[in-house]
């Protein structure tokens, strides 16, 4: 879920071998969960999905679990996090399998219009290049293919955070404090978030609110 181990100015991120650790702890898991129910229920049987900033591939991993008739690429901008979302293909059918790359979101290497999905989960906000990398998601986009930049509210509520709290079944304070600490280097205004978004996407860009506690921008292909 993340391009890199660098910061980008304020934003703070774990080395890898501790986000590894942490992607695979329960909140994760049930957050992935909702993710991947956002994702299937639009996604025919052999849609090309591209996830940038896979990570350690955990929601890779899960969904070609759940739906193995897809054709999932992962890519990261550290060799140390493809190395680590390589386990995630064990006991999988090859062609149900992901494939991992290193690679970097302002420059993706693959042609034009050749995913019917692209995604990237909370790993935005340290992109150097965040119009760039839009763009791109843009441009390998399939005519009629979605890209969704799922990324946390950084102006979510105390009700926000309840309801998140009560559709996971996880303890309000845990979710309280956790939101505290992570939401300080790991999430945008919503102001920068739309600005960016328009100058990549124009008007036909859209940013919502999704799981009380996360954005999901949509950008429509080039």
């Amino acid at each position: 879920m993340t391009l890199t181990a660098l910061s980008r100015g304020e934003h703070l991120e774990p080395p890898p071998w501790l986000y590894a650790r942490l992607a695979r702890g329960s909140m994760m898991r049930l957050i992935y969960r909702r993710l991947i129910h956002d994702l299937a229920g639009s996604l025919p049987p052999g849609t090309r999905l591209l996830d940038v900033g896979t990570g350690p591939g955990y929601l890779l991993g899960y969904l070609a679990r759940a739906h193995p008739d897809l054709s999932l690429w992962g890519l990261d901008f550290s060799p140390d996090m493809i190395r680590r979302a390589r386990p995630r293909q064990r006991g999988l059918a090859p062609r149900a399998a992901p494939r991992w790359l290193v690679a970097d979101a302002c420059r993706l290497p693959f042609a034009a219009g050749v995913f019917g999905q692209v995604v990237a989960s909370f790993s935005f906000h340290i992109w150097p290049c965040p119009v760039a990398g839009l763009t791109e998601l843009r441009r390998v986009l399939a005519p009629g293919g979605r890209a969704w930049v799922y990324e946390l509210r950084r102006e979510a509520t105390l009700q926000d955070l309840r309801a998140f709290a009560r559709e996971t079944g996880l303890p309000f304070f845990l979710v309280h404090l956790g939101y505290k600490i992570v939401r300080r280097h790991h999430a945008l205004p919503e102001s920068e978030f739309a600005h960016l978004l328009r100058q990549a996407a124009g008007p036909r860009g859209t940013l919502q609110p999704a799981h009380h506690i996360f954005w999901r921008a949509e950008l429509p292909p080039v």
